[in-house]
């Protein structure tokens, strides 16, 4: 039995009907995201956290555990943001025993959209970082889908 990634799985759905979906608020761009992927928003308290890599912000302590909180600006390859107010807690989706929750700033709180496959313009020539699995155009607005995958593959080599 083939298990389906979240990507497959929010596209398949997209392909049957609309999908619950979050628009992220990040700096300069926003990530589209299905409102499953999210838990809630919360705000930015971190702890430090020594020898980690750039993009890794430290810790936040969320429902009485200790979470990893990224920026997924840096961990693209762009600069961190002046403003980091909120964290997004997302749900773990590749490795849920061994990371069930992690966080990501946000510049301010997600946006609810109705999402159909057919109203995602694909720009197929737009360059993607490390960590994005596609930039599509969704009312008119850019937005990318990230790679939650390959987000938590670093999360968990960190």
């Amino acid at each position: 039995m083939t298990q389906l990634t979240l990507n497959q799985t929010t596209l398949l759905g997209a392909t049957t009907g609309t999908i619950a979906s979050l628009l992220l608020p990040l700096g300069g761009r926003q990530l589209l995201l299905p409102n499953l992927s999210m838990v809630e928003v919360v705000e930015a308290d971190l702890q430090p956290v020594e020898g980690k890599p750039d993009w890794h912000m430290g810790l936040l302590s969320w429902r009485d555990t200790l979470i990893p909180v990224f920026s997924f600006e840096v961990m693209n390859g762009q600069p961190l943001p002046r403003e980091r107010r909120r964290v997004a807690i997302l749900n773990g989706i590749s490795r849920q025993s061994e990371l069930p929750f992690y966080g990501m700033l946000v510049q301010a709180p997600p946006r609810p959209a109705r999402v159909k496959i057919a109203e995602l313009e694909d720009l197929e020539n737009a360059p993607t970082g490390p960590i994005e699995f596609l930039q599509v155009r969704y009312s008119g607005e850019l937005a990318c889908i990230p790679d939650l995958d390959a987000v938590e593959a670093r999360l968990m080599a960190a």
